[in-house]
């Protein structure tokens, strides 16, 4: 819902630099040489954004989620996936991360494919927040986590391997408007 950033439009619709938030992350997905399908999980709270997605004829799944909370939302995506298979690995992605690049995208499911366990949560030192002015809300061991995780297609308790990566892309969510404010500035530095 974004009820953080206090804007009329629904977050993923959130325009950065004259672009909706969720257009940079499906462009960044695509050129990764290891995601085979991408699905969008969406939910009543955001109608005008599965609109927009239907709008753009691209080859994406659209999953409608209750939208209650995160977890819930999960463990709906988990079960929808399981019942296909037990074997699939799944890439979670917030639409809130518009500087996250293919090669990091790549990166991480490359040091996904090579760990021993069978999750994994990617997480950003404090201070990369901190150089930037960026508030967080969550901070276990002087880390934050980015919103870039991966799972089994199993909805069960996943033991997970964590990865820092000390990146601003990663850091970088769009969650207030001083988030989208810093984004501004830092535009031209990932996309020109």
């Amino acid at each position: 819902m974004g009820t953080r950033l206090k804007v009329p439009e629904e977050k993923p619709l959130f325009r950065l630099h004259d672009k909706p938030l969720i257009r940079y992350v499906l462009d960044n997905l695509k050129g990764s040489r290891f995601i085979d399908e991408t699905v969008v999980a969406v939910s009543p709270n955001t109608r005008k954004t599965t609109e927009y997605l239907e709008s753009l004829n691209e080859d994406l799944k659209i999953l409608d989620t209750s939208g209650d909370d995160y977890l819930k939302d999960l463990s709906y995506i988990l079960d929808y996936f399981e019942r296909k298979s037990k074997k699939d690995t799944l890439l979670f992605i917030n639409a809130d991360l518009p500087f996250i690049s293919t090669e990091t995208i790549d990166y991480v499911i490359d040091y996904y494919l090579k760990s021993d366990k069978d999750a994994l949560s990617v997480i950003v030192p404090v201070e990369v927040y901190e150089s930037l002015g960026l508030e967080y809300s969550y901070e276990f061991n002087g880390c934050v986590p980015s919103g870039l995780n991966i799972l089994r297609s199993e909805n069960i308790i996943q033991d997970e391997n964590q990865l820092v990566i000390k990146k601003v892309e990663l850091a970088l969510n769009i969650n207030t408007i001083p988030d989208s404010e810093i984004a501004e500035k830092l535009y031209h530095k990932y996309y020109i």
